[in-house]
């Protein structure tokens, strides 16, 4: 009997086990066996550009970015080698690594070919000139290209430090100048009543709480939170800035239908 179940057992279990032709996943595994499989090198590139093919419909683009990293550049045509680069350059921009996007785009050759990709990146990266003349180089209708111009009127301005620092110490002027005019409210509350209570207890001739105290609350609303951490915030709030911008600028070429994501070779 135990012979018997032994038999109908096994084509079960190898029917379970059969890859399932539409999965990127699995065809990404067969792609690899080829890779270790073959002795040809030109074989192995075409099999890693084809697994990271697979890896890509998945949505797994660092692990795409990381199969491509395998191929032996200096093996490869300079036609495919750009092919390479400019896919490297489109998994890096799905993953948010915008400044490796630009640097594989410039990099392979093809950047004059694909304007509107070229300016996305570019706007990221705060290259705002240079991107509108490649935004303008995508489109062909003057509607588009007056949106276009409109949009980059609105380019965003590089906050600095040193402003910030010196529109703090009139609460809510730092926070507004960062585009956080409620948090900037609050801490102008926050700090009149710091020194509401600094100036009772003085007032009332306990100096020692006054001064005490109403420093170490000054101490916290007005030198942390407030000008410590607008000067902190200058990065971030650039970084926002900017990528709020890239993503209209995105939608807009979208919508003009200038950006395409596939690969011109």
């Amino acid at each position: 009997m135990s012979i018997i179940c032994i038999f109908l057992f096994v084509p079960f279990s190898v029917n379970g086990q059969e890859a399932d032709p539409d999965d990127p996943l699995e065809e990404a595994l067969r792609w690899e066996r080829v890779v270790y499989s073959s002795d040809d090198p030109v074989i192995a590139q075409d099999a890693l550009v084809s697994k990271a093919a697979c890896l890509s419909g998945a949505g797994l683009y660092d692990e795409a970015i990381r199969t491509l990293d395998r191929i032996r550049m200096y093996l490869l045509s300079p036609e495919k080698a750009s092919e390479i680069l400019y896919l490297k350059s489109l998994y890096s921009k799905e993953v948010g690594d915008y400044g490796a996007a630009l640097g594989f785009l410039e990099e392979s050759g093809l950047a004059g070919d694909n304007p509107a990709f070229y300016s996305v990146l570019l706007a990221a990266s705060g290259r705002f000139p240079e991107s509108h003349d490649q935004a303008l180089k995508a489109i062909s209708s003057q509607s588009g290209k007056a949106a276009v111009d409109s949009l980059f009127r609105k380019v965003p301005r590089i906050k600095k430090e040193g402003t910030a620092a010196a529109l703090s110490f009139i609460p809510p002027a730092g926070h507004i100048y960062l585009g956080r005019p409620w948090e900037g409210l609050l801490s102008m509350f926050l700090n009149i009543g710091a020194a509401g209570f600094t100036v009772f207890e003085i007032v009332g001739h306990d100096w020692v709480t006054g001064l005490l105290g109403g420093g170490l609350l000054l101490n916290e609303t007005f030198l942390k939170g407030n000008i410590t951490k607008n000067i902190a915030s200058v990065e971030e709030a650039n970084e926002l800035s900017v990528k709020r911008f890239t993503e209209n600028l995105e939608n807009l070429l979208h919508s003009l239908e200038s950006l395409s994501p596939e690969n011109p070779n």
